[in-house]
């Protein structure tokens, strides 16, 4: 595949993103459209695994990279807006260090929409899975995360995230659930559950829905939640998976909704 027509139209893609309408209809559409864009060109790929797909676009399920695999994926997250959105876009490169425990490395990128892009801060991610899927009731994960901002001036320049994934899949479905912890130094501090249930129609088809939710707890003492619900689907083709998620926002502090779009290929 030549990866200059991929660049080329990925720079399209984004350049076109910064100046759309900022509502929620409007966002699905630029989904879909770069959902089908990245399927086109990538359709000649003739892989066959998928180290680390993911079912859902907020919630992980029982699943750390092979020992020695390494993946890269693709994050593009919309936060709708009242008025203008904001863009979040994440690259990551994920390698199995055992065939339970892997380590990840992210460039963060934001925009809110019509500015330009920036470098936003870099994150270091590492997960260790308790046993081998299926020899507990219940399979559990740990998750810690740690990210910095690029900006020193920022007040909530550093964060650590400790996360519990707990999954478990019967046949073809799959049930996780992630009850969470973040600590932004010096800023707040967040309590969260992110949780998915889903559907394997076919080895290269999973539907499901999904939710997230947070409780911002301020240095002041003042509090802040949000919560969100909704469907998500992922796509297999080749040795590349595609995943994404639309969210509506349930409570007065939560934006309108936000959508997610995922994408990983083995390396």
């Amino acid at each position: 595949m030549d990866s200059s027509i991929i660049s080329t139209s990925l720079s399209n893609y984004f350049n076109h993103g910064s100046s759309s309408s900022s509502n929620i209809w409007s966002s699905v559409r630029k989904l879909a459209t770069f959902t089908v864009l990245l399927m086109t060109l990538t359709v000649v790929s003739s892989l066959s695994t998928y180290a680390d797909r993911r079912n859902y676009v907020w919630a992980y399920q029982y699943v750390t990279m092979p020992k020695n695999a390494t993946e890269l994926e693709f994050y593009q997250t919309t936060e709708v807006k009242d008025k203008a959105d904001d863009w979040e876009y994440r690259i990551e490169v994920e390698h199995g260090l055992t065939d339970r425990w892997d380590f990840s490395i992210y460039q963060i990128f934001k925009q809110k929409e019509g500015d330009a892009l920036k470098w936003d801060a870099v994150q270091f991610r590492t997960r260790y899975r308790i046993a081998e899927e299926g020899i507990l009731p219940i399979d559990p994960l740990l998750y810690f995360e740690y990210k910095r901002k690029t900006d020193s001036s920022t007040e909530n320049k550093n964060k650590l995230e400790a996360k519990l994934i707990l999954a478990k899949t019967l046949f073809k479905l799959n049930i996780a659930v992630n009850p969470l912890y973040e600590a932004y130094l010096n800023y707040k501090q967040e309590v969260g559950l992110d949780a998915g249930i889903s559907w394997e129609l076919d080895p290269k088809l999973v539907l499901g829905l999904e939710s997230t939710s947070r409780i911002s707890i301020y240095k002041d003492g003042s509090t802040k939640s949000g919560s969100y619900f909704g469907p998500t689907v992922s796509v297999a083709s080749g040795g590349w998976w595609y995943t994404a998620g639309v969210a509506f926002g349930l409570t007065d502090d939560s934006d309108p909704a936000r959508v997610r779009f995922l994408m990983g290929v083995d390396l």
